[in-house]
């Protein structure tokens, strides 16, 4: 039937004439085959499935500790009584900031908003990382450098990323502290 048995395209021309057979021995079982695979394709491409209960559930609460220890540290740093204390509590709060980024990279939502939302709190704490090694660098150099304002200024500038985050969390649930 075909010149050479050994080659590809042989092969292939074998295959597809054994699937055509099968079609035309079974013509309900195979029409069932492929209306099941084109129906249960297309609900699974568009069902909006909503996982924010799930994330709330299990990822959430991992968050939201990891971020009051770093909420805490620099409110610890702001009300600090010299400031040894808030040097101490300043880069405390640096590696909570660390502890938050590697707690919100270690699980991904699911669904393709979820991991939008998730990748936003993720370029938050990596802003808040790199911003504090800046400001830590910054506090080495110059002795009376006032940090904690200049730490005030540029998160008001990146907070809005976060926000993002919050939202998707937040929409039909509860209210995400620690952050106003």
């Amino acid at each position: 039937m075909f010149d050479d048995p050994t080659s590809l395209s042989a092969f292939v021309k074998s295959l597809a004439h054994t699937l055509a057979e099968g079609v035309r021995r079974n013509k309900l079982a195979a029409t069932l085959s492929i209306l099941t695979l084109i129906l249960s394709t297309a609900l699974s491409l568009t069902s909006e499935f909503d996982e924010r209960p799930r994330y709330r559930q299990t990822i959430l609460p991992e968050i939201q500790r990891a971020e009051e220890q770093f909420l805490r540290a620099m409110q610890y740093a702001e009300h600090a009584p010299s400031d040894d204390w808030r040097l101490y509590y300043f880069i405390t709060a640096h590696r909570s900031a660390k502890d938050v980024l590697r707690v919100a990279k270690s699980q991904y939502p699911v669904t393709a908003k979820g991991r939008m939302a998730h990748d936003a709190l993720i370029r938050y704490y990596e802003f808040v990382n790199e911003e504090l090694a800046i400001i830590r660098t910054e506090m080495s150099l110059h002795e009376g450098y006032d940090y904690m304002a200049e730490w005030n200024r540029r998160d008001a500038d990146f907070l809005a990323v976060r926000e993002q985050w919050a939202r998707w969390a937040n929409e039909n649930g509860a209210a995400l502290s620690p952050f106003p």
